[in-house]
């Protein structure tokens, strides 16, 4: 099976037809994604400002329960961000901007995981106020930086002509 018959079987699928029969879909689909994206991007702000040390205010342990947050706005992304897909995949495969968009998205989701199993265990014992070491800035800095890739990529997707 070549990757044209995939991506046709992907846009006949019920969900492709769902977002371009119904006039609305595509809208509704769009907003959730601003909102999982403010949530997603809210959350992990404030997590990666505490982390870096521009924070220094509240508990660490207490600004972390925002990652719980950012998991629920990556979730609403997903979900939008396949209905977009499905609706129209051979145009958004063969953009290149929404491929490196994908490569910062796991590269993003890479770091995440780094972050939890072995940076989360470091910082949970730090104090209000105090900074976590370098690896654990660098963590989250990097973060900072392959979200915003990522937001910047999704917006300029329509100049090639997705969305």
């Amino acid at each position: 099976m070549n990757e044209t018959v995939i991506l046709e079987t992907i846009r006949a699928s019920w969900i492709g037809q769902t977002v371009r029969d119904i006039p609305w879909m595509f809208s509704f689909l769009e907003f959730t994604h601003f909102v999982g994206l403010c949530v997603l991007f809210g959350s992990l702000l404030l997590v990666d400002l505490r982390l870096i040390g521009v924070l220094k205010i509240g508990n660490l342990r207490s600004v972390l329960k925002f990652t719980n947050w950012a998991i629920i706005g990556f979730a609403i992304n997903l979900l939008s961000g396949i209905g977009f897909f499905f609706s129209n995949p051979v145009n958004y495969y063969q953009n290149p901007l929404f491929r490196a968009k994908m490569v910062f998205v796991l590269l993003a989701g890479l770091n995440v995981l780094y972050f939890e199993l072995v940076e989360r265990k470091k910082i949970e014992h730090l104090t209000a106020g105090e900074t976590p070491a370098m690896d654990t800035r660098v963590v989250a800095g990097l973060s900072l930086f392959l979200w915003t890739a990522v937001i910047i990529l999704g917006r300029f997707l329509p100049t090639l002509g997705t969305g």
